[in-house]
């Protein structure tokens, strides 16, 4: 649940860095950090605690710099202190990151054999030493591309470049990530949340791509370093729901807005004049699907506890669950008859998503309950049932696990019909 913002512009950027930041701090974290470029220098200050410890330092006044990234973190590898804090720097390349690089200890015994040291106990310092050791020898692409092949695991990447002073570098294997577009500048964040309120205009990485964004222009390319093209999506204006209003925090403000979830679903989905479920567009015949499997994590997973019953109770389907996270390491018997449906609020939840790709890859029929219609899971699932419940900024989940179970249990009355 760490989050990233980075900003390219032709003005000072360290302002807008903090205030997204402080955006993302609905996800949760110990720790938080910022670094810009400016004159030729990587600027970068650290701390523990909440971003407001951080946008108190006295040295952030002075932060200058018209191209810089930021991070809140929650400590995976590490305590959490001001060392083990994003960004992590060598002396021309800054890294924050989301996710782990489980060959972290492999590569960080290959590259102090190679003369360099670390000051962190994090994963993600070796990921700054690994692109600056291959800087030496290949140009930018050339290494961004080598250094996220040797890369296992899964990450969300903003890097910048003390030799390199125009550009910041996205990059994307399991974790979310999004480009944002602006009047001479451009942005890249874990979380379409925190760019909204710069810009509607976003573009989502897909697994395995990177981009080169500059003030002026952004350039996406494949895992292969070959330049593609990517849509641009413009999400909604409207900013009511991302306002806690007179409520004194985002949970007591969703809670009461758990009726209107259940009435948006049942306008949404029944069909009351001609006494039918509203789900026409399903992408296969029902007699095709002989049984279902329900995935998902957290209040997710538990969402499919409890349509599991529902679907036994009123259909003659065999019924699944998986929690997401365990789902990749089994042996799964794919089996062609098999409908596999990814509950997530989000749709960015990384194991939901190990669990969707690898079904994609068998050739799965695939589903996605999710509240994000522009995510990952639903953009890459077969068929898509939102739950639009609005934006949910309280961790603890309530109007979302509500809309979950109601789009489950008219999916299981669907399929009982």
């Amino acid at each position: 649940m760490c989050g990233i913002i980075g900003i390219s512009s032709n003005r000072s950027v360290s302002a807008n860095i903090i205030n997204s930041l402080k955006k993302l701090e609905y996800r949760g974290y110990d720790s938080a950090g910022i670094a810009t470029l400016s004159n030729g220098t990587i600027n970068e200050i650290k701390s523990e605690g909440r971003v407001d410890i951080l946008e108190k330092n006295f040295d952030l006044k002075n932060l200058s710099g018209n191209i810089g990234i930021g991070h809140v973190r929650w400590a995976t590898h590490g305590v959490p202190n001001s060392i083990n804090a994003h960004p992590h720097s060598s002396h021309n390349v800054s890294v924050v990151h989301n996710g782990i690089i489980e060959n972290s200890t492999l590569l960080k015994k290959h590259l102090v054999s190679k003369g360099h040291s670390f000051k962190s106990q994090t994963d993600t310092e070796v990921i700054v030493h690994l692109i600056t050791e291959n800087l030496k020898t290949y140009d930018l692409q050339e290494a961004i591309t080598k250094s996220l092949k040797q890369l296992h695991g899964s990450f969300a990447l903003g890097i910048i470049f003390k030799d390199i002073p125009d550009l910041i570098i996205g990059a994307r294997r399991g974790s979310p990530l999004a480009v944002g577009y602006g009047p001479n500048e451009n942005y890249l964040g874990s979380d379409s949340y925190a760019l909204k309120s710069m810009t509607n205009k976003i573009t989502y990485l897909d697994d395995g791509e990177f981009c080169i964004i500059k003030k002026d222009e952004v350039n996406f390319f494949n895992e292969n370093g070959i330049k593609i093209n990517k849509k641009v999506l413009e999400l909604s204006t409207d900013q009511k729901n991302y306002d806690k209003g007179d409520f004194k925090h985002f949970m007591a403000k969703e809670i009461e807005e758990q009726p209107a979830t259940i009435k948006t679903g049942i306008i949404e989905y029944v069909d009351n004049i001609n006494n039918d479920i509203n789900i026409y567009n399903f992408p296969w015949k029902v007699n095709e699907i002989k049984s279902i499997t329900l995935i998902g994590c957290g209040t997710a997973y538990h969402s499919c506890l409890m349509a599991k019953y529902w679907f036994e109770e009123l259909t003659k389907l065999d019924v699944n669950i998986d929690i997401a996270s365990e789902f990749r390491y089994r042996k799964n018997r794919f089996k062609e008859g098999t409908l596999y449906v990814f509950v997530s609020q989000s749709g960015e939840t990384a194991d939901t998503y190990a669990a969707l790709d690898l079904c994609n890859k068998n050739n799965m029929k695939t589903c996605a309950v999710v509240n994000v219609i522009e995510s990952s899971i639903a953009r890459d699932s077969n068929f898509v049932l939102p739950i639009h419940c609005g934006p949910e900024i309280g961790v603890a989940s309530t109007k979302a696990f509500l809309g979950q179970i109601l789009v489950l249990y008219i999916l299981a009355l669907k399929f009982a019909s």
